[in-house]
């Protein structure tokens, strides 16, 4: 069982709709950023691939910290969306088929349950596993995105995430699972996505290739 997280791309306007800088985070894989309709979130996406059910997830608490700047990542203020292949390659670290959504919770709200659905049988059970995306984000406003950019001016550039999370697995339910990174805020871009490695195909898709 493990999890794998993403890097983070930070890109904000000035006023004459411009970009001041093209800000990435160094050193994590664990978060990223991305805008919509000149709007900015964080996207925190968790991976977990093996030959078990994730019956339940349910958020509980987070944060990241840009410099100085706290951000919390409050359940009644994100939107978690969670996806599920059940043919992916264990030698590979891929998927193939289709992605479907199993889950989807939005400012606290449940839209979508359907973690705890049986799930298919396997013809091969020793190389077929199940891959489960898990999509956390976080709309910024531009008091966010303005004290980011003082972070970053201040050279104030060591920043942190954490998220914490309890799943139900297989019938066990393990309380306080979650993620805890440590990066830095970087003018330019830290990491190519072209080098993704084949089990980050779902995110490029999905996020990067609109």
């Amino acid at each position: 069982m493990f999890f794998i997280g993403l890097f983070a791309i930070i890109i904000f306007p000035n006023c004459s709709n411009s970009r001041l800088y093209d800000f990435s985070l160094k050193n994590t894989l664990s978060i990223f950023m991305l805008s919509n309709e000149n709007r900015y979130y964080f996207c925190l996406p968790v991976q977990y691939m093996g030959n078990y059910q994730i019956q339940s997830f349910e958020y509980v608490t987070g944060s990241v910290v840009i410099g100085d700047y706290n951000i919390p990542l409050k359940r009644e203020g994100i939107k978690i969306s969670v996806y599920l292949n059940e043919n992916a390659s264990v030698e590979l670290g891929n998927s193939t088929g289709e992605f479907s959504l199993i889950y989807s919770e939005e400012n606290g709200n449940v839209l979508v349950s359907k973690m705890n659905e049986p799930l298919s049988i396997k013809n091969n059970p020793n190389y077929m596993e199940n891959h489960y995306y898990i999509f956390i984000e976080k709309y910024l406003n531009s008091d966010d995105e303005k004290n980011i950019i003082n972070e970053y001016e201040k050279g104030n550039v060591y920043s942190r995430m954490t998220i914490e999370y309890d799943l139900i697995i297989d019938n066990e339910k393990q309380a306080g699972s979650g993620l805890i990174d440590d990066f830095e805020l970087y003018d330019g871009l830290a990491i190519d996505p072209t080098w993704f490695p084949a089990n980050l195909d779902f995110f490029k898709s999905k996020y990067l290739q609109n």
